[in-house]
């Protein structure tokens, strides 16, 4: 068993970077999935989890992970669409630089966009793809699976629903593709590339995660999109080319040294 879930992934990444990271999220159950996700959690000391709460009557969420021999993997989710979620108070929010939320939940999740972007606070979003759904519009920066976005939008040309999300309100996008060239376009609507590092992929389960999690990193760095995309392109590809790649996160050093930065 191995903790994952992009939430926790984001926040213990960036712990183990040594950023301070609260996590907010789905009720535990008092069951063996809330137990182990209580402990693992807690055995990180950066990440705050006096926000993660457990009902007696929650089943908590939980994933069967397959991965082939190529690196990529199908995952099988049990309980997910009937979990509840703690809501994110001002209190917290208001001592945060920071909100990294995905496209799960329900009205909780933009309510906690719309209070970190009331504060002034920076929103990170993962896979906010529907430009007629508040999320898109209250993100300042998207990061995109190329696959998940052409799942649900079959043949769609991928800067021009970049441009539609901008025009939603959105501000920047990026847009990952495995190991082919990301796609950056910022505020602006001005479109980038920038090359992943080549890399034979061990595990690829997480490989999103850790990339948000790093361009969440550089942002707080003070760094531009282009450097802070091109750190995350480093750390995931360090990340999918190692043994049990989920369990493992790469070091800042390592990370700069393949960067460059």
């Amino acid at each position: 068993s191995r903790l994952g879930g992009e939430a926790a992934t984001v926040a213990r990444v960036l712990s183990t970077w040594g950023l301070r990271v609260a996590i907010v999220g789905n009720i535990l159950g008092d069951d063996r999935w809330g137990n182990f996700i209580r402990q693992e959690l807690a055995s990180y000391s950066g990440i705050d989890t006096r926000y993660v709460t457990s009902r007696p009557d929650v089943r908590t969420p939980f994933c069967r992970i397959m991965v082939t021999p190529d690196g990529e993997r199908s995952i099988l989710g049990y309980w997910f669409d009937d979990t509840p979620k703690t809501r994110l108070d001002e209190d917290l929010m208001s001592k945060a630089r920071l909100l990294s939320v995905d496209v799960y939940g329900q009205s909780e999740r933009d309510d906690a966009a719309r209070l970190a972007r009331s504060l002034g606070r920076t929103v990170v979003s993962a896979d906010a793809i529907w430009p007629n759904y508040p999320l898109a519009g209250l993100s300042d920066i998207i990061v995109i699976s190329r696959d998940f976005l052409t799942g649900y939008f079959p043949g769609v040309y991928i800067y021009d629903h970049a441009l539609e999300l901008q025009a939603a309100g959105a501000g920047s996008v990026v847009v990952t593709h495995g190991q082919k060239p990301v796609l950056v376009v910022d505020e602006h609507g001005r479109p980038s590339t920038v090359e992943p590092f080549p890399v034979r992929a061990v595990d690829t389960t997480g490989a999103g995660d850790v990339f948000k999690a790093a361009v969440i990193y550089g942002h707080l760095q003070g760094w531009d999109l282009i450097r802070a995309t091109r750190f995350a392109c480093a750390a995931s590809a360090l990340y999918v080319g190692q043994p049990r790649g989920q369990d493992a996160v790469p070091q800042l050093d390592r990370i700069r040294r393949l960067a460059g930065s």
